[in-house]
């Protein structure tokens, strides 16, 4: 979700993260993640994610709900050299 962030152009640091087990994650399965920014108030991004396996992508696994915060563009620089932009 913090990737979701970044991708959008907004990284962030996670404030609150809510999950909820809908089923059994099994073990040595491909799964596939899914994250999107689902809004933005000033500072704080709210994020909506999701785990299925890849087999059966429609059956959700696990739910997800976040907020972020996103750092001043200077302190941003600093702690996520890597991205670009920020």
């Amino acid at each position: 979700m913090g990737w979701a962030c970044a991708a959008a152009g907004t990284p962030g640091m996670t404030i609150s993260l809510q999950m909820r087990y809908h089923r059994p994650v099994p073990l040595r399965t491909p799964l596939r993640v899914h994250a999107q920014v689902t809004g933005a108030e000033n500072r704080k991004i709210s994020v909506a994610g999701s785990i299925a396996t890849e087999e059966d992508p429609s059956t959700l696994l696990v739910a997800a709900g976040g907020i972020f915060v996103s750092p001043d563009p200077a302190r941003a620089r600093a702690l996520f050299p890597s991205l670009r932009g920020t």
